[in-house]
């Protein structure tokens, strides 16, 4: 294990640095090798809780090393799992877990530590509500401690849960008591985050009497709904919704079968890959993406807005693979284009960047849930691209880009507000600009892509530890 607390639940991966320095267009070197595309982190967190939820042994093979693994590996244990680290064959890292055959246990100290993670404490949320007592809490106040969870808390309150949070919003720390519920139907509001309905469709399974659930309010990032369906039913728990994805039937009393899984490539790190290459100039290739995944989908999409050119598509027949030649951002000075946010939400940030380079205007929309992800990722990002001297309009429910393909003056400090998506953003707009960038919280990229620097050298770029 390489270190201390949460970061030793992963195998032989040392933190990145507290500060960075990301040079200009005038500090490339030779590119050295191909970046290792993290698994996705998406996929990870639900294998994992299928794992933990199981009776029997499962692997999952190829699986995210980030802090929110680490995260939810260590509450596996505290509720019961016996789970271990594997090298494979490849030199890959694989996860083993004997689970608690949906009967969690207490966690010695009451408590699940749930660190940065917050699509990992929603899962988890979940499955506490199954246990007499736990509370959940945070050593980010400032990150994960201020995002909110009150319309999930309210589900199961409705549920016959007693919940008590910090208020207004439901925040950590946050103890539940007095699951598990019987079931029944219960709404949930879809309206800030779809993590919610992720989370009770964990749960309706080990219910009695299963649950009905009604969506209210929209649905947020559904794409990660059906992400949430496909890895339940790679478990064998059967789960019946509406086409539209507001109405869902859980049959209670269901088993989480052990399985093998093998975890997608992730996409919003694609992204941020992407990205890079373009402001870099060089070619790229990356396989194992999720190809029928509507994440997937929609970051190809975005990637043809903004005319980067695909040498490969993901499909079955390439393994999912995405390649793009060399060469440096294309476009018109006089183009616009609109690009809608929630389908490639956690990718957005990186896609802004780039968009910052691109010649023309990209007009980001419909992502006023950015402002509730581990920083304000509108008005944060905005701030400190401005800051390296981008052209951005921080918007209500999105950012303006006003692309400076000469690249941007830079040679100033930016901070990532404690956020992985933003920290890989300003990398990004640092390669391509004048005097480059330092990074401060850089090690925030450790939540989810902890060797994304050690890539960006790969491929040319100038990364310094400061």
């Amino acid at each position: 294990m390489a270190e201390s607390g949460q970061y030793a639940e992963l195998p032989s991966l040392s933190r990145p640095p507290e500060r960075v320095f990301v040079g200009g267009r005038g500090a490339r070197l030779t590119p050295t090798g191909a970046p290792r595309l993290p698994g996705s982190k998406y996929y990870t967190l639900r294998y994992l809780l299928n794992a933990l939820l199981a009776e029997g042994e499962s692997v999952i093979h190829a699986l995210a090393l980030s802090d929110d693994t680490a995260v939810l590996v260590r509450a596996m244990r505290a509720l019961g799992a016996d789970a271990r680290w594997e090298r494979e064959d490849s030199g890959a890292w694989a996860l083993r877990a004997r689970g608690c055959g949906g009967r969690p246990a207490r966690p010695a100290d009451g408590v699940i530590q749930a660190g940065n993670a917050g699509a990992a404490l929603r899962l988890l949320l979940g499955a506490g509500a199954l246990l007499p007592e736990v509370r959940f809490e945070t050593d980010h106040p400032d990150s994960l401690g201020r995002r909110p969870n009150a319309d999930l808390l309210n589900a199961l309150r409705a549920l016959g849960l007693a919940a008590e949070a910090r208020e207004p919003g439901g925040l950590l720390p946050i103890t539940l008591r007095g699951g598990p519920p019987e079931g029944g139907a219960v709404s949930v509001s879809g309206a800030h985050s779809s993590q919610y309905l992720s989370a009770l469709l964990y749960l309706g399974p080990l219910l009695r009497d299963g649950l009905d659930i009604t969506v209210t309010g929209g649905l947020r990032s559904a794409a990660l709904v059906r992400v949430t369906l496909r890895a339940l039913a790679e478990a064998g728990v059967r789960v019946e919704a509406s086409d539209d994805l507001t109405r869902f039937t859980v049959p209670g009393g269901q088993r989480f079968q052990p399985r093998a899984y093998q975890t997608p490539g992730d996409t919003p790190s694609t992204a941020a890959l992407v990205a890079a290459a373009r402001a870099l100039g060089a070619p790229l290739r990356l396989a194992g993406l999720a190809w029928a995944d509507a994440d997937a989908r929609a970051l190809v999409a975005a990637l043809d807005a903004l005319g980067v050119p695909l040498a490969e598509r993901p499909g079955e027949e390439n393994g999912g693979a995405l390649a793009i030649p060399g060469g440096g951002v294309t476009g018109q000075p006089g183009d616009i284009r609109e690009l809608d946010c929630d389908p490639i939400i956690d990718s957005v940030p990186a896609l802004v960047a780039l968009a910052s380079l691109t010649p023309g205007e990209t007009r980001f929309l419909n992502g006023a849930n950015l402002r509730a992800k581990e920083s304000d990722r509108i008005g944060d990002l905005c701030a400190e691209l401005a800051r390296a001297g981008a052209d951005v309009t921080e918007l209500r429910d999105g950012v303006i880009a006003r692309g400076r393909p000469e690249g941007i003056a830079g040679g100033v400090t930016v901070h990532a507000h404690d956020d992985h998506r933003l920290a890989q953003a300003l990398a990004i707009v640092a390669i391509h600009s004048r005097d480059g960038l330092t990074i401060a919280d850089a090690v925030a990229v450790a939540k989810s892509y902890p060797w994304f620097y050690d890539d960006l050298r790969r491929m040319g770029a100038l990364v310094e530890a400061r």
